[in-house]
């Protein structure tokens, strides 16, 4: 059956947000696994499969949501969703990156790194990829 109906803007930016979401996820999980085995990081009672799976759709989902505000609401709303997801991304790294964490000082370092690099694939997905799903949904309908 042919459902052809027009899609409101707020599920769409949900969609986009859950589709951008997924992806995320799959390129976290391939950074955590990459990071991992290059460094020869193994703990992983915070940072794990089941945990980026849940934080990176929940996250970006969240994202997409307040996208359609940003877009709905504000003139401009798209490139100002950008520049302030931008700017909390640049703090999240940073302050990821100085996590407080028990252990050596290698393994607090390698902890912040990773974290940073999650965040920071997170915020890639969230500035370039909602937008740009929101834009064109022929790719999740």
């Amino acid at each position: 059956m042919n459902y052809d109906y027009e899609q409101t803007e707020f599920s769409k930016s949900v969609l986009s947000g859950l589709f951008a979401g997924i992806f995320a996820t799959f390129a976290n999980l391939i950074f955590n696994f990459a990071y991992r085995a290059i460094t020869e990081y193994n703990p992983s009672a915070l940072i794990n499969v089941s945990s980026i799976i849940i934080i990176s759709v929940l996250v970006v989902t969240i994202s997409g949501v307040l996208f359609y505000f940003f877009n709905h609401y504000i003139k401009g709303g798209s490139i100002i969703f950008r520049i302030v997801f931008i700017a909390l991304t640049g703090i999240a790294v940073y302050y990821s990156l100085h996590a407080p964490h028990s252990g050596d000082a290698l393994a607090v370092k390698q902890f912040g790194e990773l974290l940073a690099g999650t965040v920071l694939i997170l915020g890639a997905f969230i500035v370039f990829y909602v937008p740009y799903l929101f834009t064109h949904e022929h790719v999740y309908s």
